[in-house]
């Protein structure tokens, strides 16, 4: 595999091409093929008709061996999304339940992992999602082009910005006076103290930084440095926003970057950027955003436009390189650069939270970070460049097999005839975990077309939608499921939730549609995300389900229990399992200093697993379960111990 982390992607200042772009940008709709829609396809049913139906039988029983995937790898790294499983781990799902050119159905697609699987194991797959940006983020993953013709664009763009970063990102190098791009600037709200009411900047009094910058935090408690008196951060008043570091590679040696405190030159900088605004040709989204859980921290703190969520710089910035995107000549390439530009989501925004051990992550929500990290557009987008051109270059040539991508609900699959379908794998809503339709109107705000969230299947006020809507709209999701699947042919559902109504909704759901659950199964990822190394309430563990569409000779049986759930049989169970593995249930803190405990999610998500498998409701959740935990064997002691006895086996 060509891999490119040694291409310079900072040209000379001499290399600056001359760009021949098209006079005007792409528009979604200039990218719509057979293949693609971002919306409703309506080749999708010629595509349905058209594939040859292979007669292999069908698979008589579900996938047993361990399922297990890592998420350090190009293809997942190379365009962020909410929620993502492994390829690897549905490739192998995949090649047992179905053959080299079977048809495969992913009705809640997300960025696309089902399709990638898909080609890369000679399977067709029709990827179905309710969001544009889905199914646009899904089409560019499932359609390859040259890495190399795709990273000569992005140095040419690369270049022919160059003084363009340099005029809004430039800094002065402290040692030697040379004048250079800045990586990012870190801002810090100014707070007023509730008891003197003197201002002060949260950046000078909050840092408690430690050796290991893993470690290095903002408190949320100090004392005011004016009067002395005890704050807590979440409840004082914000002021205004100040420029507190700089980030940049000039002199300083070996892997770090030199840091300084904005000087007069970064000011004046900025102020001349903020005052001259945007040039006249470029186009950036100025809708406002959506009411919702999740956008209302934004709009309180007078964000209330998507383009106000940008610095004016790297709205500049993100405006450029989207133009550039969108007018360049080869409409592949083209396609490619754009979904580039959507790579970098929320990191080059002011949702960007100020971490010491470098970068910004995504997160799903738009919470506006009392101290937030300004990075520099251009150079987020050559790194991300670099990352999706190793994820180019995996494919060693361009899918052999035809895909099918579809923007619509999974509510009503009525251009896919019945018994159609060899295999279903999808990864649904999650109740209210995540609000789709909000996270990702910052990308179909630039892409130009926005969910339609009528049949968006979730748990919202906002959008008066309770966990009755959830349930029938899963509902209605599983009987398409049920129509289109070919009889004796499989269903494998990836969830996970910390609600048990939402589970019992998912079963109730399953049931109503005539798919029986076969077996459960956890999913390891290898690692999980840094919220899950440091938070006691997330629930990281994954489960597939797998579910059989009865054979045309058959009909399908439900024996649903509806027993309530004793402390006394959790208490048992964990005993058992403990007994059986003690070492198997203990969490590790990657990124902070934090003793070993007692993996309490692990454990709730196998005690799901055993009770759907028994057809009992689930009916207990996560939160209550850790409680009878505790009300047993305390975390922290149940740890330590654990640790004693793995010591032993050494």
């Amino acid at each position: 595999m060509e891999k490119f982390t040694q291409i310079p992607l900072i040209p000379s200042e001499n290399q600056a091409p001359v760009l021949d772009l098209l006079d005007q940008p792409r528009t979604l709709a200039a990218l719509v093929s057979n293949s693609y829609a971002p919306y409703p396809n309506p080749a999708l049913a010629r595509f349905i008709e058209s594939q040859v139906e292979t007669k292999e039988p069908h698979v008589a029983r579900p996938f047993h061996d361990s399922l297990a995937a890592g998420k350090n790898t190009h293809v997942y790294d190379a365009h962020t999304y909410h929620t993502k499983v492994p390829p690897e781990a549905i490739a192998q799902l995949m090649e047992h339940y179905t053959q080299p050119g079977d048809m495969i159905l992913d009705p809640f697609c997300g960025s696309g992992m089902t399709g990638v699987a898909a080609l890369k194991t000679g399977r067709r797959p029709i990827l179905v999602d309710l969001s544009p940006a889905a199914t646009f983020i899904a089409m560019n993953y499932v359609s390859p082009v040259n890495a190399r013709e795709y990273m000569q664009a992005v140095e040419k763009i690369l270049a022919v910005t160059q003084g363009e970063e340099l005029e809004i990102y430039g800094t002065r190098c402290r040692k030697c006076g040379k004048r250079l791009p800045l990586e990012y600037m870190v801002w810090s709200y100014g707070l007023l103290c509730q008891f003197c009411g003197q201002e002060f900047v949260l950046w000078d009094v909050a840092r408690d930084e430690r050796p290991n910058v893993r470690e290095s935090k903002i408190k949320t408690g100090f004392d005011c440095p004016h009067c002395g008196k005890h704050l807590e951060k979440r409840k004082l008043q914000r002021t205004q926003l100040y420029p507190v570091q700089v980030g940049y590679w000039c002199c300083q040696a070996g892997q770090q970057e030199a840091r300084a405190t904005p000087d007069e030159s970064d000011l004046r900088m900025i102020d001349a950027v903020n005052s001259a605004g945007l040039p006249d040709e470029l186009w950036y989204p100025k809708v406002k955003l959506p009411q919702g859980i999740n956008t209302r921290q934004a709009i309180a703190h007078g964000f209330a436009t998507v383009d106000s969520l940008y610095t004016t710089r790297n709205l500049r910035a993100v405006a450029r390189l989207w133009d550039l995107a969108r007018r360049w000549p080869d409409k592949e390439i083209s396609t490619k650069l754009m979904f580039t530009v959507t790579s970098l989501y929320q990191r080059v925004t002011r949702l960007s939270e100020f971490r010491f051990w470098g970068g910004s992550g995504n997160i799903a929500n738009y919470n506006i970070p009392m101290i937030f990290n300004e990075q520099n557009v251009f150079k987020v987008f050559a790194r991300k460049a670099k990352t999706i051109g190793n994820y180019f270059a995996t494919w060693r040539e361009k899918p052999q097999e035809p895909f099918c991508i579809s923007t619509q609900s999974a509510t009503d699959l009525a251009a896919i005839s019945n018994n159609s379908i060899d295999y279903i794998f999808t990864d649904p809503p999650f109740g209210g975990n995540i609000n789709y339709s909000e996270m990702n109107y910052l990308w179909e705000a630039w892409l130009g077309v926005f969910t339609d969230t009528a049949r968006e299947a979730i748990i919202n006020r906002v959008q008066g939608k309770t966990i009755d809507e959830y349930r029938e709209l899963m509902t209605q999701a599983f009987q398409e499921m049920h129509r289109v699947l070919k009889p004796g042919r499989w269903l494998t559902l990836v969830f996970h939730n910390s609600s048990a109504d939402v589970w019992s909704a998912i079963q109730a759901a399953l049931a109503a549609s005539g798919l029986p659950i076969e077996k459960i199964q956890t999913l390891d990822k290898r690692h999980g995300t840094f919220k899950q190394f440091v938070s006691e309430n997330a629930v990281g563990y994954d489960l597939i389900i797998h579910c059989q569409k009865c054979p045309e000779d058959a009909s399908p049986s439900f024996a649903q229990q509806f027993l309530m759930t004793s402390r006394a049989s959790v208490r048992a169970f964990v005993e058992r399992l403990l007994e059986q593995d003690p070492d198997g249930f203990v969490v590790h803190y990657l990124h902070v200093r934090r003793q070993d405990e007692l993996d309490s999610r692990k454990l709730y998500s196998l005690w799901i697993k055993e009770r759907m498998e028994a057809g009992a409701v689930v009916d207990v959740d996560y939160q209550e379960f850790r409680e009878i935990i505790t009300s047993f064997i305390q975390p922290e002691l149940a740890g330590h111990r654990l640790l004693e006895e793995r010591s032993d086996y050494q």
